[in-house]
């Protein structure tokens, strides 16, 4: 099984340009399910200490909102979609908008409405970056169906340190910035969604081989 700790720049900067693949069909994905522009931040992809993951992409006392989904392959990538909870609504009003034709208030909506769109909206720009993998896999693979949860970012976050726990104490992450542009963008109040990919071992292993970088 492939050792993150002997990971090299190579490997690193392979990551980052899947993370880049990969959030550039999102972003199209999302682009065209919202109805307005979305570009994206050059992605980053890192190696982290399993320990310090719950705070190194933010205040882990904030709340957020979280999409997760895995691929249904042998091997295993898994994605989430970050969004802080005070933005949740512009997203969901963003695609009610978009596909009823309606103005809605978000924070009239009955929760598990709010969590079903999430859910919608993290099945489409997920289940894009996961093409994107196949595409350089050369597989076809299916994404499961996505769950919402709304916590603590420490809280979210531990769930990726749980996963990579079980193979030593360093986590590698690639997280792309989604930048929602609403309507009017010179008067837009720009929305920032994240994705990050957590792949197992195993999973990067499958990758480096078919990149040649390993």
């Amino acid at each position: 099984m492939f050792d993150l700790n002997s990971m090299n720049t190579m490997h690193i900067d392979a990551i980052r340009e899947i993370g880049n693949i990969g959030a550039g069909n999102a972003a199209t994905a999302l682009s065209s399910l919202l109805g307005c522009s979305v570009d994206i931040d050059v992605p980053k992809a890192e190696l982290v200490s399993i320990y310090e993951l719950d705070s190194y992409y933010g205040d882990p006392d904030s709340s957020y909102t979280a999409v997760f989904a895995s691929s249904d392959s042998d091997v295993t990538f898994n994605f989430m979609l970050l969004v802080r909870e005070d933005e949740v609504g512009k997203l969901v009003s963003l695609l009610v908008s978009k596909q009823f034709g309606m103005q809605m208030d978000v924070s009239a909506m009955p929760q598990d409405m709010v969590d079903s769109a999430l859910g919608e909206i993290g099945n489409i720009i997920l289940g894009s970056f996961l093409n994107s993998v196949n595409g350089l896999l050369g597989v076809t693979s299916g994404i499961s169906t996505p769950s919402v949860t709304h916590d603590m970012l420490a809280s979210i976050l531990s769930v990726v340190s749980a996963m990579f726990g079980q193979y030593g104490d360093i986590a590698l992450v690639t997280k792309s910035n989604l930048n929602v542009l609403q309507d009017d963008e010179s008067k837009s109040d720009p929305l920032d969604a994240s994705i990050l990919l957590a792949s197992e071992p195993q999973a990067l292993e499958m990758l480096f081989k078919k990149l040649g970088v390993m």
